[in-house]
């Protein structure tokens, strides 16, 4: 799984999972939350020819499906494709993937996660055990889970369960810090691919009392792929030129110390201002 253009050229490609596959720093994802048709067809196409190889994939994100199942079957086989259910038993996961490999028209998927795990009883045994035999057959590469709950997180991982963790991180929700990263031991880290990194856009809006100037909207994932533990970020791009944009700022690298206090700042002041609502799952980073 190899990136076939420099893009990303701050920052480098990172080994995920089991395999060590390497994988782009910055990776799609289509729009949750009844935007199912987003980014269009030519977001995927472009990042697809221009060395873009992780995707986050769910049945619904049809342009992110043509574009990847009309590829040659030798270059679907690279990407790195992250998918996953949120609910049913072990019966029912198994289906799934099924589904999900005939689908995609690949022989295996590369990451299968349990999504949105918010309690105990969603990562029982017998959904773990079968987890685990879905990898064992070569189903799936590697599997994990992703969740707003960071200690139940950390506990899973002292168990030595999962490959993979999709979890929240951004500027204005930097708790995944001391409950996670803090408690990794760096000889057996996880995948860690992060979301909401523009926090669903709150963190490109003017807060009130802000008289200083706002982040870029690169500088915004920037900040979680400049964590040494921190694999990947997803991004939801509505167009092409939103897409060309982010990453010519991504490519500037890692944030100086000067940059990542006055995002910290500025996520703090986000933060404080406690202006939600849910516009866009994975990002779609509008920079207007």
């Amino acid at each position: 799984m190899i990136s076939s253009k420099p893009i990303f050229s701050g920052f480098n490609l990172r080994p995920l999972g089991r395999k060590g596959d390497m994988v782009t720093p910055i990776g799609l994802a289509g729009s949750g939350i009844g935007h199912f048709r987003k980014p269009p067809y030519d977001v995927y196409k472009w990042g697809l020819n221009n060395g873009i190889n992780l995707f986050m994939w769910v049945p619904p994100y049809k342009n992110m499906t043509k574009s990847i199942v009309e590829l040659p079957a030798q270059r679907r086989s690279e990407l790195f494709i992250v998918s996953g259910v949120n609910r049913g038993g072990p019966k029912e996961i198994r289906d799934k993937v099924y589904t999900f490999l005939k689908t995609l028209k690949i022989e295996k998927l590369p990451c299968l996660l349990l999504f949105w795990v918010t309690s105990e009883s969603r990562v029982r045994e017998p959904i773990i055990e079968e987890l685990v035999r879905l990898r064992d057959e070569g189903l799936c590469d590697n599997i994990g889970l992703s969740t707003h709950n960071r200690k139940m997180a950390n506990e899973l991982y002292t168990k030595n369960i999962f490959d993979i963790f999709m979890l929240r991180y951004n500027a204005a929700h930097r708790g995944l810090e001391q409950d996670f990263f803090d408690k990794l031991d760096s000889k057996r880290l996880p995948g860690v691919i992060t979301y909401t990194s523009t926090r669903w856009n709150k963190l490109l809006r003017r807060p009130s009392s802000w008289n200083e100037n706002l982040p870029r909207p690169g500088d915004l994932y920037r900040f979680p792929l400049s964590h040494q533990f921190v694999t990947a970020t997803w991004m939801s791009p509505g167009n092409i030129e939103e897409l060309k944009a982010n990453l010519t700022e991504i490519a500037e690298g890692p944030l100086k110390p000067e940059e990542d206090r006055f995002i910290r700042r500025f996520g703090d002041r986000v933060h404080e201002s406690k202006s939600w609502g849910i516009t866009n799952f994975f990002e779609r980073s509008s920079r207007y």
